[in-house]
């Protein structure tokens, strides 16, 4: 879980109102964040075992943007799902898919590792702006389905066939 950065997203929760609820999907937290959540008094904050497909959907349609303020990630496959979900994304600068998929404004934002104040920010400039906050939900929906399986093993062919070529 440290490689996922959500000590930086507890962090990041201190200031907000109680009735943002922030939920962090995917295993059980370690002793370290269980003791976060307590010493910051982060009460809105829920820890949630591994969900299936099907469950996991039922977060996705609840929420209101999504956050990954991952250390570094090969891709972040939870990154395509959000958007596939029509939420603002907001990553960091270690995400690939984050870096091919997000541009700042647009469909969500990149903030820097490790910056808690700048999570902050960017959460809480999506939550105010809701004519933002939909805007990047459209474009979410319109980008991501050029990231289909199909699309993607297309593209993987021809990058292999490129190297064959050149050798």
């Amino acid at each position: 879980m440290h490689q996922k950065g959500f000590d930086v997203l507890l962090e990041s929760c201190r200031a907000f109102p109680k009735n943002i609820g922030v939920y962090i999907i995917g295993g059980e937290p370690t002793e370290e964040y269980i003791r976060l959540k307590k010493e910051m008094d982060l009460t809105n904050v829920h820890f949630i075992n591994f969900k299936s497909k099907d469950e996991l959907i039922k977060y996705y349609k609840a929420s209101d943007l999504f956050v990954l303020p991952t250390r570094g990630d090969v891709w972040g496959l939870v990154i395509n799902e959000a958007m596939a979900h029509g939420l603002p994304v907001i990553t960091t600068d270690q995400c690939v898919a984050g870096i091919e998929l997000i541009k700042n404004d647009e469909n969500g934002f990149i903030i820097p590792v490790n910056d808690s104040g700048m999570l902050k920010r960017r959460i809480v400039e999506i939550l105010e702006n809701e004519q933002n906050a939909e805007k990047m939900s459209r474009e979410n929906l319109k980008k991501i389905k050029g990231y289909t399986i199909e699309k993607m093993a297309v593209k993987h062919i021809n990058i292999f066939k490129s190297i064959v070529n050149k050798g």
